[in-house]
């Protein structure tokens, strides 16, 4: 029998510990985890997570996926490609960003954002609202 996915009751503590390196390359992959560090600066990222959404990176052979990592201060939106993607926002900026139940995407706030939602699962969802410090 399957476990069965539900919301859950409350949010997650942050996390507060920045992540290794072998973490996030086993959450996001090589090529990822190397965009990762590119986009972080040299700034501890607390939580990696790729997404369900993809987007545009210039490449003849279909979309990225969308990840997102958080810093101390700030949400990275990143995505692989010949175009990379690499956005910074400050979490003072995303305080009103929502997971939808029923489409199972976590809603960005701001209206200038690259991707105005992303597909997460339930958990994943509350540790970046966690993260974003909506807990």
């Amino acid at each position: 029998m399957t476990p069965h996915r539900r919301i859950p009751d409350a949010l997650p503590p942050p996390a507060a510990q920045p992540l290794a390196a072998d973490e996030a390359v086993r959450l996001l992959g090589k090529r990822r985890a190397a965009l990762l560090r590119r986009c972080a600066g040299g700034e501890a990222v607390l939580a990696a997570m790729p997404t369900g959404s993809f987007t545009d990176t210039g490449s003849w052979f279909g979309k990225r996926r969308v990840c997102l990592a958080f810093t101390p201060g700030a949400l990275l939106l990143f995505a692989a490609g010949p175009r990379p993607l690499c956005r910074r926002i400050p979490l003072a900026e995303l305080r009103q960003t929502q997971y939808n139940t029923v489409t199972g995407e976590l809603v960005f706030a701001p209206a200038g954002m690259p991707v105005r939602a992303v597909a997460l699962p339930p958990l994943e969802a509350a540790q970046a609202l966690a993260q974003l410090g909506r807990g």
